[in-house]
């Protein structure tokens, strides 16, 4: 098979994030469809990563842990493995630490294949805190920049979504048959139907009856976190014993605890705060109905499908990859749009039972079909193989 050298961002259970999980779950996935995988990330200096993968903390030997020097940390090993690893491919996962390694340092026989898993200075534009517009337009440019030099050395790219297909043609100038979609999966043997849902209700506080909405997310702005609350108020009033779970934390945190105290929703709202791998499952399993708020650049729906895998029903807003998985099961399983009015009314239908809801073993099968790991790796390596072979053409 092949040695593939790939470069990341965080680790999992050090900085929790859809990237950091994709990025851990991918590696297992490739390792066991027979690859040696070696991989890069930044995790805070000194940090020792507890797996078994072949995964090293870059800044373990930084002198400092400036962005900077965080950069040249995964040059520097990315230009060591290279010779000691011989890579067949290369394979970044996060634009800003794969820009300082360079094409001509790469030999001319392996491919650059870019994950693209997400436009990273609109993000960063889009969660700025309030600052003058011309600081924030300055920030997004020279982020775009470095994205743009990582991108101009690839040779193919993989995204998740035909949403982050379009966006990285279009906002990136990047070819479109150069973009392929193989879309993400989900470890599902982790993610799973509980063997005694009541039980684990009971555990967690929830009455067997008891409508309860489950929402993981990061807490900031264009997650629409806001607005599932604002729908609350509604959903409360005429279903009173209903519980919204939100699990995740960022910076607005403090703003959305004023906010639940505000609309009078103390009883029925709660924010979890940071929850470990076992606690999310759980969570997942034990919800009637998990809800994905996102307003904006939400490029595949790892928690979509997560939830899925564990036999819960998810509704979401009509956008990016969150609307392309769940039109496959259904239309009447996304909001109108991303407005409170429109979470309102379809949680509401839902829970009066005058709106479709796929059942628990529905869910689960619609992921065992699609979103494997074992279909990701498999597609992966034809695309490897595939410009492997062409780079040999190009050097004939």
């Amino acid at each position: 098979m092949m040695n593939i050298l790939t470069t990341g961002m965080g680790w999992i259970d050090i900085q929790h994030g859809g990237l950091n999980r994709y990025f851990a779950d991918y590696m297992r996935a490739m390792k066991e469809y027979g690859h040696a995988e070696l991989g890069f990330v930044v995790a805070p200096q000194g940090a020792r990563l507890k797996t078994d993968l072949n995964i090293i903390n870059t800044t373990e030997e930084a002198s400092n842990n400036y962005l900077l020097s965080r950069m040249r940390s995964v040059r520097k090993r990315s230009f060591q493995a290279l010779g000691s690893f011989q890579p067949d491919v290369y394979n970044p996962h996060f634009a800003l630490y794969s820009a300082m390694v360079t094409r001509s340092r790469i030999p001319s026989h392996v491919p650059i294949v870019t994950h693209f898993q997400g436009p990273w200075a609109l993000e960063s534009k889009v969660e700025e805190k309030k600052q003058s517009g011309a600081i924030i337009e300055a920030r997004y440019w020279l982020k775009k920049q470095v994205e743009q030099l990582s991108y101009r050395r690839s040779d193919s790219f993989i995204v998740l979504s035909e949403y982050f297909r379009n966006m990285l043609v279009e906002n990136y100038g990047v070819g479109e048959r150069d973009v392929h979609i193989i879309p993400g999966a989900v470890d599902h043997e982790r993610f799973r139907p509980h063997p005694n849902r009541e039980q684990l209700r009971t555990q967690l506080g929830i009455c067997p009856n008891q409508p309860l909405l489950f929402c993981i997310r990061r807490l900031v702005r264009r997650m629409g976190i806001d607005r599932l609350i604002h729908a609350m108020v509604d959903v409360v009033r005429q279903h009173p014993d209903t519980q919204l779970f939100i699990g995740g934390d960022g910076p607005m945190r403090a703003e959305y605890e004023a906010l639940i105290h505000q609309l009078g929703l103390s009883s029925n709202v709660k924010l979890l705060g940071r929850i470990s791998n076992e606690e999310l499952v759980q969570y997942y399993q034990a919800a009637d109905i998990s809800v994905v708020p996102t307003l904006t650049l939400e490029g595949f729906g790892l928690i979509t499908v997560e939830s899925l895998a564990c036999g819960t029903p998810v509704l979401g807003t009509p956008y990016g990859g969150t609307k392309e998985i769940l039109q496959q099961l259904s239309d009447d399983l996304l909001f109108k749009d991303g407005t409170s009015e429109s979470m309102s009314q379809k949680i509401i239908d839902v829970l009066n039972k005058n709106s479709y809801l796929p059942t628990r073993e529905t869910c689960r099968e619609h992921v065992l079909k699609r979103y494997t790991w074992n279909r990701v790796a498999g597609a992966v390596t034809e695309l490897f193989t595939e410009e492997i072979d062409k780079r040999k053409v190009l050097r004939k």
